[in-house]
């Protein structure tokens, strides 16, 4: 029976699944003056939650209108957001990504232990824009590149489950992809 390496069994300890994508992505290292660490936000939630559910109304034709022009109201309150938060014109990238981290491309080397702000769009339906904070656990040189391994920092559950719920988008895809090229 074959050992299983000391990588490949750390590899199989993972909290959450992975998927590796190309992602609307830009990162920067923190300076020392931005600290303490802020918190992990998301950009498009509806910003007034009281407001997105409208109460029934006799009239049917009008309660669909209704409902119609609330939903284009909450999709332009998102673009209006994701534009002010600076997630207009990110680059697509390649990256990793799980619920406790990612890795990706940089020009740049980064130094251990230091603080990067990454801005990604999660395309899910609907998409979310979100901004997340990460400490640098690795940054290896790979030909004119370095590979960075960030962990995330200071995320609340709300944001984690919004990752949780694109990687599996993410996996279902790959999944169905290949079960149609079999067929």
């Amino acid at each position: 029976m074959k050992k299983q390496s000391q990588k490949e069994a750390s590899a199989n300890k993972r909290e959450f699944s992975r998927v590796h994508t190309m992602l609307p992505f830009s990162s920067r290292v923190l300076s020392p003056k931005e600290r303490p660490v802020p918190t992990a936000k998301l950009f498009g939630e509806p910003i007034y939650s009281e407001l997105s559910t409208l109460p029934e109304i006799g009239d049917a034709h009008l309660s669909v209108w209704l409902k119609t022009i609330n939903a284009k109201l909450d999709a332009v309150m998102r673009m209006i957001a994701v534009y002010q938060g600076g997630f207009e014109a990110l680059p697509s990238k390649p990256v990793t990504i799980s619920a406790n981290g990612m890795d990706f491309m940089s020009d740049a080397g980064m130094a251990l232990g230091a603080i990067v702000e990454v801005k990604i769009i999660l395309f899910s339906l609907p998409p979310v824009a979100v901004q997340l904070y990460g400490q640098v656990l690795s940054a290896v040189k790979s030909e004119n590149q370095y590979r960075v391994a960030l962990k995330f920092m200071d995320m609340d559950d709300h944001i984690r489950n919004e990752i949780v719920r694109f990687v599996f988008e993410k996996e279902r895809e790959s999944l169905r992809a290949k079960r149609g090229g079999l067929d």
